[in-house]
Formats: structure tokens, sequence, C-alpha cells
């Protein structure tokens, strides 16, 4: 496994003076402005952390008098340094302002080996500049200047930011004992891991407890014989065996934590059998970071994995499981994501000739289906290799042919033929020739024959022909035929796979610019205009052509189709910024797009089996998964021309949905999930009028409709029928990617909220799905609660202040109107009034007393809980007008408990229900915190739409175990927070099966480990 124990900022050299060790094992270096209170109480966790019977105690020096104070001690101080074995810097603002600190520091430095000077983060910020490769001196906060000058490498240190509450360390925090322990470890020795001391620490907290459960339980067996009540001794036997399976639980998210960084993999598969031993706020806490700490943050991406040695993939191409590549050296390289890392042949040429004489560069290698075969193709020949088994009587792995000219390679999907196309520049020809390999030694492809003959004779070719064609792509196909292409002529012809001759009369015409599938069967060409960008599917055969719309991001540039795959359900296209997958299946109600954003500077990208991409750059591959029905939905074309006007002026304003937008539209986002783990269905309705059902395509209203291009509330009736109210109470039900008008309209429904109250109060402001009903809010917080056939007559509950509207619709003033999961409660929170909550199940029985105010008046109101297995009760979760968040419950008397979120962020975005989250908004992240503990878990970067500037609450959505974002590609559906979606995740990121090598020691390998294929 990977070592695990702590590192320290600086590399290893030789110092003048070795350490004591007879003295303490620790300095703790600290500023008493930053750290006066907190130092005592971390320093007293650090001594308490790993007391063993069979190891000292450790000894740590904390100065509680402070230079400071008392300059003349420093005498006093270096001598404490002296007899130290460490150093540990309390890393922070203050720290990096102290002259005594920095005292400290140069002293150590100058004395000591760097790798003994630990630091542990306790505020401020530490910034690595990997262009150029040092640390970023106005970015960074929290170093001394005499560590700061000395580093040369992108530091490591702990982080204890997470664990403070207040001024004080948090105790209860689920990251404290990994914390503890990557300090602990070195001043144990060389030899000693962080996991080492987790283990120990988790076994000593379950020796205590299992003690303590014998002693019970050996009482319970007295009792049981003096009153026969023996079941009591049972009892107790199998809550000692709990809190054994709860430490090792433990245990397990510890070390995900600990090895993410060196082994995202292990850190995954650990994460993920922690959860399935214990699912508690420490377990899920491990999985939520193992998932969403992929770097760089991709919905999509599933991992990348370096090529072994630093080598370069200059051209890549799919098989059936996986890659295959060439590299400027001469290497080849075979990856199956599903089999472990990348498999390199290294060459017996370097480099790699160049590819000259075609218009069009590639693809130049290609393998068999399985990969095992490869070939690339290069101005001086074609090299062949083999990876796995070599067959019967073969000594060679990779060999060249000299063949000059060579344009195109191919082979047959059992990897028993190579074929072959050249130009002849002596006789001016065009060549494709076919070798058999079934059986050979690719050693002897080449025969003595003498160095005088062409160099095409002396390759023993099966088959040979001659053809009019630069032949740019060779592709076999069904039926024993090959597929000859020539792109700068867009011609194609059809041959005999075994004779190599013609089996189509002619050669088919090919549209202009056109990218072919790996078959060759069918050809992509994509239009760009105002409109948008188009892919054109062309299948030559028989002449029948598909469009589909492929939604590019108006901010990403220059789109190019690049790929296609052999089912013609995906095409790829390359920007400046990414990818964009795009489906293109026959079933013309069917779209779907991803935007491949997770690795910039992507080299060659091909389309992998039937729901993966890769792409290869600067030594690495990047895998995506476009499985299952994720995907993003696209932005209005008004967001596009937004963004490219430029943000609104201080004087712009309007109503949404006017004609004139210049800060660009803003989203109501919808869900609906009838199953906890089947796919759940997505609608964006925008300001400006557009509504978009992901995988189905924009709504389109009916042309007569006096209500295009208005803004509409989406609310789901079931999975395929999507209501979209109007802010008068009307409503269109979709059909498909269309919508007609619905027969009753709504001003049916709720005429005693509507039509006969006061018309000041007559504008739906929300409309949202309960588990059962429909509710509507009005601009007066009235409630109109629907069932969900829309066949009875609504309930109306006035508002609780009268007729004076204080609610705006969501586009305007998102995150003021909250239910809960299983429709029991509305809470409203109305402007410059009191946060309510209304019964709605006393509502639906006809009460009109259902209002109860639930605090003062705040900017958002959010809720978490309401369903039977919710680890919290019922919870609001409220962003204050003081920009405070606090927590409180829905019912009951008890006030509420401001959450202590650490640092500067922005509006709360979403609550998270299923790992109880807050989502708060950081600028390029989304930063997150635990409901319970106030703590921030980690953070999950994007690139967040913000018309006119501003990021809103809108753009993050919350429901039905999903989180919608709104980005500046679209709505990206991708992310998942449930747990059962979490670990299908994770199983995937990690791409094996965990071993028993992979299990911190003292915990052992599950009988059916959940990652298991």
């Amino acid at each position: 496994m990977t070592d695990r124990r702590a590192r320290g900022l600086l590399p290893t050299t030789r110092t003048s003076v070795a350490p004591r060790t007879d003295g303490y094992d620790a300095f703790l270096s600290y500023s008493r402005d930053s750290d006066g209170e907190f130092a005592p109480d971390f320093h007293a966790q650090l001594l308490a952390f790993d007391k063993r019977d069979d190891v000292r105690d450790l000894r740590i020096f904390l100065d509680r008098t402070g230079l400071a104070n008392n300059p003349s001690l420093w005498g006093s101080i270096k001598r404490k340094l002296e007899n130290s074995d460490y150093l540990i810097l309390l890393a922070s603002e203050g720290a990096a302002s102290s002259h005594f600190v920095a005292e400290e520091v140069a002293w150590w430095l100058e004395h000591r080996e760097p790798e003994t000077l630990l630091v542990a983060l306790t505020s401020g910020r530490i910034v690595w500049d990997r262009s150029a490769h040092a640390i970023d001196k106005i970015s960074t906060t929290a170093l001394p200047a005499p560590l700061a000058e000395r580093i040369d490498r992108e530091p490591k240190w702990t982080d204890l930011t997470r664990l403070r509450q207040r001024r004080r360390f948090w105790r209860r925090h689920p990251d404290r004992a990994t914390a503890l322990a990557e300090l602990v470890a070195p001043l144990r020795g060389p030899d000693v891991s962080t996991e080492d001391i987790l283990s120990a620490h988790i076994a000593r907290q379950g020796s205590a407890n299992l003690v303590s459960r014998l002693t019970i339980t050996a009482l319970g067996v007295m009792l049981a014989v003096s009153v026969a009540a023996s079941g009591y001794a049972l009892r107790e036997a199998s809550r000692a065996n709990e809190a054994v399976n709860a430490n090792a639980a433990h245990l397990l998210g510890a070390t995900s934590h600990v090895v993410h960084q060196d082994d995202p993999a292990v850190a995954q598969l650990l994460a993920v059998e922690a959860v399935e031993r214990l699912r508690d706020g420490q377990t899920r806490t491990a999985l939520f970071n193992a998932v969403t700490a992929n770097e760089p943050a991709d919905p999509y991406l599933l991992r990348t994995v370096d090529v072994p040695e630093e080598t370069g993939l200059a051209d890549v191409a799919p098989t059936g499981t996986g890659i295959v590549g060439r590299t400027d050296r001469g290497d080849l390289v075979r990856w199956n994501p599903d089999d472990g890392e990348p498999e390199v042949l290294r060459g017996d040429r370097t480099p790699f000739g160049t590819v000259t004489g075609s218009g069009r560069a590639g693809p130049f290698v290609a393998g068999s289906a399985d990969g095992t075969v490869v070939a690339a193709v290069d101005d001086l020949g074609v090299t062949v290799g083999r990876f796995g088994p070599l067959p019967e009587g073969s000594t060679s792995r990779q060999t060249h042919l000299d063949l000059p000219g060579a344009t195109a390679v191919t082979i047959t999907p059992e990897g028993d033929t190579l074929l072959i196309a050249w130009h002849d520049a002596t006789t001016g020809r065009n060549r494709i020739g076919s070798i058999n390999l079934a059986g050979r030694d690719l050693a002897v492809l080449e025969s003595d024959a003498g160095s005088r003959r062409p160099d095409e004779q002396r390759l023993a070719f099966r088959s040979k022909v001659e053809t009019e064609l630069a032949v740019t792509s060779l592709a076999v196909g069904s039926s024993r035929t090959l597929a000859v292409a020539d792109t700068t002529a867009d011609t194609l012809e059809v041959r005999s796979l075994d004779t190599l001759e013609l089996t189509h009369a002619g050669t088919v015409e090919l549209p202009d610019g056109a990218v072919p599938s790996p078959s060759l069967n069918d050809w992509a060409t994509l239009r760009t205009d105002e409109d948008g960008t188009t892919v054109t599917v062309h299948h030559w055969a028989d002449g029948s052509v598909r469009s589909a719309d492929c939604p590019v991001p108006r901010v990403w540039s220059d789109p190019e189709v690049v790929a296609m795959d052999d089912e013609t359900t995906r095409a790829l296209i390359a920007t400046d910024r990414g990818l964009v997958a795009c489906e293109i299946a026959r079933d013309a109600d069917l779209r779907r797009t991803w935007h491949l954003s997770g690795v910039r500077r992507t080299g060659p990208p091909v389309l992998v089996g039937t729901d993966r991409v890769a792409a290869a750059s600067d030594g690495r591959i990047a895998l995506w998964s476009t499985a299952d029905t994720h995907g993003d939905v696209p932005l209005p074309g008004s967001a596009g021309a937004a963004a490219a006007a430029g943000p609104a002026s201080d004087g712009d304003s309007g109503e949404p949905g006017a004609d004139e937008d210049p800060a660009g539209p803003t989203a109501v986002l919808a869900t609906y999930r009838d199953e906890s783990t089947g796919p759940a269905s997505t609608a964006a309705s925008w300001s400006d009028g557009t509504v978009t059902i992901h995988g189905r395509g924009t709504v389109t209203l009916p042309a007569d409709s006096p209500d295009a291009g208005r803004p509409l509330l989406p609310v789901w009736l079931d999975r395929e029928s999507l209501l979209l109210v109007t802010p008068e109470g009307d409503a269109y039900r979709t059909d498909g990617s269309t919508a007609a008008g619905y027969e009753a309209g709504f001003r049916d429904l709720v005429a005693p909220g509507l039509d006969g109250g006061d018309p000041a109060c007559a504008t739906v402001v929300s409309a949202q799905r309960t588990r059962d009903d429909i509710l509507l809010v009005d601009a007066c917080s009235g409630l109109h609660l629907l069932d969900a056939g829309l066949q009875e007559r609504a309930v109306h509950v006035p508002g609780p202040l009268g007729s004076t509207p204080r609610l705006e619709p969501g586009w305007t003033a998102p995150g003021r109107v909250a239910i809960a999961a299983d429709g029991s409660e509305v809470a409203v929170a109305p402007r410059d009034f009191a946060l309510r909550v209304a019964d709605l199940d006393a509502a639906a029985r006809g009460e009109t007393d259902v209002w109860t105010v639930r605090g003062s008046s705040v900017a958002q109101v959010h809720m978490i809980g309401g369903t039977d297995g919710a680890a919290l009760p019922d919870q609001l979760v409220t962003l204050g007008l003081d920009s405070a968040v606090r927590l409180r419950p829905v019912t009951g008397s008890a006030g509420p408990e401001a959450l202590d979120l650490a640092g500067t962020y922005g509006d709360v975005l979403a609550v998270l229900p299923g790992p109880n989250l807050v989502a708060r908004n950081r600028g390029p992240a989304l930063a997150f915190f635990d409901i319970e503990t106030g703590q921030k878990m980690g953070e999950l970067a994007t690139s967040l739409y913000s018309p006119g500037g501003e990021v809103a609450a809108g753009d993050v959505h919350a429901a039905d175990g999903q989180l919608l974002v709104v980005q500046d590609h679209g709505v990206t559906t991708g992310w998942t927070f449930s747990d059962d979606q979490m670990i299908a995740r994770a199983c995937a990121m990690a791409g094996r099966a965990p071993t028993p090598a992979d299990m911190p020691e003292g915990v052992t390998l599950a009988h059916n480990p959940a990652c298991s294929p």
C-alpha cells in the first residue's frame, strides 16, 4: 500500500546537528494572538491521544509564557528546541506575522532536518503555484517567511481548520482522530505510519468498550443463572460485537481520508467498506469526500491514470474494452479500465517518425477487440506489438516493419490479421496489403531476401492490391469486408477482407469534412450557426441521414467533431474548454448532452464502448462515464447572448421574462424520482420563458398561446408529465418535447384563492411537488393544495399576513419557500416578516389555523428531514439577514442554533438531505458543511452561472438524491449524494475490487466486499 506517514513541507537534506532523543518528542510553536486559547487544548489532545501500555507517553513542549512577554527567555527556548526531535508549527495568519515564531522556525531549519518540521494549519491559507513550482507568497497567509522561502516542492500539511469551534478544538469532529494520528505518527519513529497510530487508537477504544461490555456480560450471565435471564447476556454480547464493528468502520473511514491524495482508488474502496459496515456521520463524510474530492472536479470524470514511466501518448484508438495508443518515443500502450493500470511495450526505435502526406492527421494506431495486438503507423513503417501471453512459438513482443509512406493501419477484431495502407513515392502508387499474424513470431515478419529489394517486397503480405485512394482510414467490417477511406477526397470503397478486391462497384461519395465511426459505416458532420450546433450522421450504405442538436456552450469556442461511436448513439465534439458528448440515437425523443471539462489540454479523444469517453494528455489518460440518464441540460440561447454582452449595469431593472434581460435568465429547477434508486426526471424553466426537459429537449408551447416567452413554474405530475404553471394559475401539460393546453385551467381549480381573493395576491410564485400532492404558493403566502391527479378541487389556505404581497417568483427571490420531503409542512420566508411554517396535513383536513411563527425575518429557508430514514428530525436551515446560518426544529418551542461555519462564504445555495450538508457559495467552488456539527466537510469545484455577476440560490438545487448545479455550460445533473448512488460511483471510480492488502491493520476484508464485480 502507499506509505501513509505524515510528510513534511521540505525535502530531506543533511544538517549540522542531530536531534536529541532524551528530551522532548516535539516543540509546539504557535502565535499567541491566533492560537493562544487553541494551542493548550490541542497540546492536551496530542498528549492524550496515543496512550498505550507498551509505549512511553509523549513529551511535547508548549511555551505558555511566550517570548513576546519575556524576550529574555530566548536562551531557555533555544535549549528546549535543541532537546526536541520535531517542531510542530501551528500555521496561521498570526504565526506568519510573528517575529518570535519566525525565529523558532529559522533556528530549526538551520539546525535540523527539514522533514522534522510538521505543519498544522489552524487558519489562513497555504497556496502552491504549480506553474512556478513555488509557494504563492501573495496568496499564502499562514507561513512565516523563513519557511515560505525554503519550500521548493508542493507542500503537505495537516488541516486543523475544520476542527476548530471558535478558538477551541472540536473534539467530536469525525476527522479529529486522523488529524492527531498524522502528527503523532512521526513522533513515534520512522517506521510508524498514520495507519498504525489510528489502528492502535481504534483498537484501544474498542478494547475499553469490549472490557466494559464483557464485564456487563459477565454480570449478565451471573444474573441469568440466578434469575434465568440469559437473554440479557446475549444482548450485551451483541452490543460488544456492534462496538467492534463500529470501530472497524471508523478506522476504514479515517484511513480513507489519510490515503486519498496518494491513492484515490484505495480511498474510495475503504470509504465504501466503512459505510457498508456502519452508516453514521463519520463514515458518510468519508464517502462524500472520496467521491467529490476528484480533482479536477467533474461529475462524469471517473478517474485519471498515469501512463507508466511518463510516456506521452501521441495517438489513441478505441478497442472493445478500452483504448490502445502509441507514444512519440516508439512505445505502444494498452489500457482496459476494468483490468487495472495501463501497460506499456517499450519500442526498439525512438522516436516514432512523423506522419505526412494526408490531409487529416490520424488515427495512426489500431488494436484488436481486446487490445492485446496493437499496430501503429508512421512515415517509416508500422510497429506491431503483443500484450498478454504470446502465441505458441512466438518469441518477440514488438517489431518494426520498414515500409516508408505508410498512411493507415488496422487489425481484425480477433487480432489475426494486420492491414496496412501506404504510398510508394518511387512509383506514385497507393497500395493496401494484409499480413497474417496468427501463430507467427513478430520478429520474422521481415524476410531475409536482401536489402536491395523494395521494402514492400520484403514483407510477407498475404494479399496486396493497388487503389486510387490516398488512404487515410481502414476498418474491418462485417461479412469479411474492409472499408477504405480517403478523407481528403471524401471518398470510400469496400473491399474483400480475404482478397482485398472491390466488392462494390466504384467508390462512395462522403460528406465534406466528415468524421467516421470506427467501422467507417457512419460519418458525422457539424454545423454551427446562430441557432446552435447540429451534428448530422450520414449512413453511406443506404443514404440515410439523421441530425441532432448538440448544444455547445457559447463560452466554449472552436467546436470540432472528432469522434463517433459504432452504435451511432454518441458524437464527440472538442472545444477550447473541454469535450461535448452528444447523444444522437435513433429515438428522436431522446437527447442527452455531457460537458466533459474535468481535464485541460485534452489530447486525442475517443469514444469507448457504449458509455465511456477517454482522452490522453501529458502522459495521462482521463476516463469519463456517460452511463445511466445523467447529462447536462443546456443553457437557453439568451444565456449565451447575455454572457457575450457582459454583466448588466447597475441601472438595469425589469421583471423576469421581460423582452430585454441583459443580465441573463435565471432558472427554477424541478426533479421527480418515483423510486429511490431509479433515474430522476429533471426540468429547467428559465425566466426568459424557455423550458427544457432533460433528455427530451425544449418545450414548445402552442403557437397561439399567449404565454409563449413568459416564465412558467415547472412541477412534475409523474415521470413523464410536466405541468407548467403561469403566474395567473393557468397550466400546460407536456407531452414528450411539446406542450398542449390543459383543458381545465388552474383558474377553476384554485378559484377561492386567485379569482375570489384579493387581486394583489393572485400571482403564483411557487409550484412544487410533495410526495402525494402539488402545492402552489401565491404572492401573499396563500397555499393552494391539489392532489397529483388534479381531479379534486384545491384546498386554499390564506396567507398569514393579509393581502399585501410579500413573496416573489423563484427566478427573482429563490430560497423563500421550502417543503418537507414527505409533504407534511411548508416553510415560507416572506420579505420583511417573520419566518412561518404551515401544517399541510391539517390544511388537507380543511383546517384554517395551520400557521406557526418559527423565527424572525430571514433571507432564505431550507428544510431537511421529514422522511422515515432521516438521520435528523425535521429541521429548518435559514440564512439570516445578518448572513448567519441557523438551525431550528420545524415544530416545538426550541430556539435556533447558530451553525459556526468558519470562513467567509456567500449564500446558502442548497441543503442536501442525504448526507445532511449545507452547500454555500465560495466563488469557483461549493463549500459543504455538516448540519449537525457545522464543520466544513469539503469543496466541489464549479463554474457557477452568474447572470449580472451574482450567483443566486436557485443556481443549486438538491432533491431526489440529485444535486443540480447551473454552470456556465449548462445545468449539470451528474452529482448524486444518496448513500447508494455514492457507493456505486465510488466503486466505478476505483475501477477494481478491494483486496486484503488495501485494508488497514486490524481490519479484515469482508467476505463479500461492496465493490466486488
